[in-house]
């Protein structure tokens, strides 16, 4: 190239760079937003192949839910973005939710998309040892999800897959988050009964879309013995189901019928054949034998004896002449016909006709009586015992021996009829033994403490001792002897779904409920029942949500016969003591409701243990619970002998909520002793604490008491003893966040509420008490055998004690025969 064209060339190459820069610095002088750039997007929950629509160009999410996409601007975005709902794989679909924020924002940051997603789910059932069941027999099932949704299902809808909300998003400090939803099964229809435990089985979508519903069917044998003799009897039995179909179901030939997926619930069950049976409700929740008992004939012909027993008992009663001719043997002849065919016939002893020969020859001929010569009557208005008397008749006294003869044959009638009655009915399943009644019981006197007979030489009483060595002692002195004071178990009715979330470790074996739920509640009940507990000391203070909890609880407990006292929550959420107003009115409202109610009466009145007392001065507590102590028992919680001289007597006691103290390796006993010498010096009442062990690490706290299996409830239970309490408060049954709870749980099982029941002397029967035992609060009508034929005694003595009522009131005086030949004597006095 020459140099001229070069020269020409520079200055053209110079303007047309002017000439295109200057466009890009006009748009570089406006703001960001206006300009064009890239738009970068986050799923929320991170998923691949969400589909975003901007400006016309589609982009989809990587595996990490990124999403990039080149746009002209920043402005009116949100108008501009379309995510279209999409399925990102064969069982996942996403909805669109919300942005964080408004989309414009994206020129300076990364813009978050929440997304709804749905997943398809399906399910199968199965019995309790995992054998299939078939869908046909299923009539219902009802689902409900952590936000309240609910499945009602039923037909062909259970065979097939559905789609359900899998996840949501919800706005949180950091930004959006996505919150997994789970189901609950809260029931699953067979026969007109739910065979599952309610909202105890829990599935989550997201990771787990094949649901297998484990169904409660139970294997059973049912058989028929005779009431009285316990003998085979019957064909087969008729079975009615829940929802009214009757089934018929013959015996083999052991006598026994067996129905190997029987659905957990009440049934109606009678004997077919065989005799009179009585249909009576039969409660199904475990493997089980049932027998059932019949009215033979031959027991039929044992009450029509026994009844002719009792009128002829009732007829002799009052009638010494029929006793006598009962009593008094015929004398032996032999016409010609046999003797057992000869009716005996009375004879009567003439009266002597000379004072001087008071015996006269019995008969006048042989073997023939003599005929009594019809005499005059006496007056209407002569007694009886003077017409008898001058006739030579046996005086009174001799007549009442013969009614009590008579009313001694009538006595040992009935009990002969009754003694085979209440061994003849045989429950279904063994129910548990029924709960000691403690409650009226003294306190026990305090004992001076003994060391145990294997204690080192000289060691003091007070001295930690070896854990194996504290259980021992404590079982040694435990077995077999129930606790003398009234057993109380502290218990919460603040949990929700959420709360299962937060801070556990271990959950009940009843499933993560929801203290609304009534049948948690009853089987709450049933099972601390069964344990030996005598009731619950329930948390509380004044909420729409806990008062009606508390009225729900109350309800059952005054069904099942259970006590329970308060714990008054006096302190919020930061551990501050509510103002003092508040806890006045509170307190007020409950003894408005409940001061007499009978569920609360444990001692007098009802018991309140106020947490949060120890902050306040003696003239604080008396000014804000001195009207409410007319009607109720205020407890302090003090936790020291300090703290409990400091309230000066205006508390009824204190209740010590003691749980993190280590029993085995600490002076706990001697502590507790001193600090109920304390509380009794003010004649106030005192709760010892009994504690399994205690972890509280999740929610802030350092301390970890290991529960050694069970010897450190026991080591605590011999300390709380000790200290002669008035109560003992068991900490706790159902307090998962601190790990106190003895309820059956997933990580222990059954242990501790088996370590309590023994050192209380019970034996718990879990097969029976893990399930519900009705599907309602009905209570089971009909009468069992046993009482069906003592009501039928009872119908058949009516017509003969009306009958002996009838005659007398209408017997005329009777006027006994004089010696023959004899004139009336009249008495005087007749005259």
């Amino acid at each position: 190239m020459t140099g001229p064209l070069r020269r020409l060339l520079l200055p053209l190459a110079v303007a047309a760079g002017v000439l295109g820069l200057t466009p890009v610095a006009a748009v570089a002088d406006g703001p960001a937003s206006r300009r064009p750039g890239v738009l970068r997007m986050q799923t929320v929950p991170p998923l691949a192949g969400v589909q975003v629509t901007v400006d016309g160009s589609t982009v989809r999410s990587d595996v990490h839910g990124r999403i990039s996409v080149r746009v002209r601007n920043f402005l009116g975005l949100a108008d501009r973005i379309a995510v279209a709902p999409a399925a990102v794989s064969s069982d996942r679909r996403v909805v669109f939710d919300r942005f964080r924020g408004s989309p414009d924002a994206g020129v300076h940051r990364v813009v978050e998309v929440g997304l709804r997603t749905i997943r398809r789910v399906s399910w199968s059932f199965v019995e309790r040892l995992g054998t299939p069941v078939p869908a046909q027999r299923i009539t219902t099932m009802r689902l409900r999800s952590s936000t309240g949704e609910i499945h009602e299902l039923s037909g062909a809808d259970l065979t097939r897959p559905r789609w359900v909300a899998e996840s949501r998003t919800q706005q949180g400090p950091r930004g959006l988050a996505s919150k997994q939803l789970y189901y609950a099964v809260d029931s699953v229809i067979v026969d007109g009964t739910s065979v599952v435990n309610r909202a105890a089985q829990r599935f989550v979508p997201w990771t787990q879309q094949a649901w297998v519903i484990e169904l409660l069917f139970f294997k059973v044998t049912f058989s028929a013995a005779d009431m009285v003799f316990s003998r085979r009897a019957g064909d087969g039995v008729e079975l009615t189901r829940a929802d009214g179909r009757v089934e018929r179901l013959g015996f083999a030939g052991d006598g026994t019928v067996l129905v190997p997926d029987l659905p957990r619930g009440t049934y109606e069950v009678k004997v077919a054949g065989g005799g009179v049976s009585f249909g009576r409700p039969v409660s199904i929740s475990r493997d089980q034998q049932v027998v059932l008992s019949v009215i033979s004939p031959l027991d039929l012909s044992l009450v029509v004896l026994g009844v002719l027993a009792v009128a002829l008992g009732l007829v002799l009663v009052g009638r010494p002449h029929l006793c006598r001719a009962l009593v008094r043997l015929p004398r032996p002849s032999w016409p010609s016909r046999p003797s057992w065919l000869q009716l005996p016939v009375p004879r009567r002893r003439a009266a002597p006709t000379d004072p001087a020969d008071p015996v006269a020859p019995a008969d006048s001929g042989a073997g023939v009586p003599e005929q009594p010569v019809p005499v005059p009557t006496a007056p209407a208005t002569r007694s009886s015992e003077a017409n008898g008397a001058a006739a030579g008749m046996p005086e009174r006294p001799a007549g009442r021996s013969g009614g009590r003869r008579g009313a001694a044959v009538a006595v040992v009638g009935l009990v002969a009829l009754l003694v085979p009655l209440p061994v003849a009915d045989r429950s279904a399943a063994a129910a548990p033994p029924p709960v000691t009644d403690r409650l009226a019981a003294a306190p026990p006197q305090k004992a001076p403490w003994t060391a145990p007979a294997d204690a080192p030489v000289g060691a003091p009483p007070w001295a930690p001792v070896p854990a194996q060595e504290v259980a021992a002692a404590a079982g040694r002195a435990s077995a077999g002897e129930s606790a003398p004071v009234p057993v109380l178990a502290y218990y919460y009715i603040w949990f929700n779904p959420s709360s299962w979330n937060r801070a556990k470790t271990d959950y009940p074996l009843l499933g993560r409920y929801s203290s609304d739920d009534t049948e948690i509640l009853r089987r709450h009940v049933r099972m601390a029942k069964a344990a030996g507990i005598d009731g619950f000391l329930v948390s509380w203070k004044r909420t729409p949500q806990l008062d009606a909890r508390l009225a729900a609880l109350v309800d059952i407990a005054r069904r099942e016969d259970f006590k329970l006292g308060i714990v008054y929550q006096g302190l919020d959420f930061a551990r501050d003591p509510l103002p003092l107003a508040t806890v006045r009115a509170d307190l007020g409202h409950f003894a408005d409701r409940y001061a007499t109610e009978p569920v609360f009466d444990i001692f007098d009145r009802p018991v309140v243990v106020w947490t949060g007392s120890e902050k306040f001065t003696a003239e604080q507590i008396d000014d804000t619970v001195g009207q409410a102590r007319r009607r109720l028992l205020v407890l302090g919680n003090a936790k020291n002998v300090d703290a409990v001289a400091d309230t000066r007597g205006v508390l009824d006691g204190h209740a010590y909520y003691w749980s993190s103290a280590d029993p085995v390796k600490e002076k706990t006993d001697r502590k507790l002793a001193a600090m109920s010498e304390a509380v009794k010096h003010t004649g106030g009442l005192w709760i010892a604490p009994v504690a399994p062990g205690f972890d509280a690490r999740m929610i802030g706290g350092r301390r970890d008491v290991d529960r050694r299996d069970g010897d450190t409830l026991r080591a605590s239970f011999a300390a709380a003893r000790h200290s002669a309490p008035d109560a003992l408060g068991v900490i706790s049954w159902n307090e998962f966040s601190e790990n106190t709870h003895i309820e059956p749980s997933e990580r222990h099982g059954e242990t501790y509420l088996d370590v309590l029941a023994d050192l209380l002397g019970r034996t718990v029967d879990h097969d029976v008490l893990l399930e519900s035992h009705a599907t309602s609060d009905e209570k089971p009508w009909g009468l069992p055998a046993w009482a069906a034929l003592l009501s039928t005694v009872a119908v058949a003595a009516v017509p003969p004690l009306w009958l002996v009522y009838r005659r007398r009131r209408t017997r005329p005086a009777v006027t006994p025969p004089t010696q023959r030949g004899a004139a009336p004597q009249v008495d005087p006095v007749d005259l």
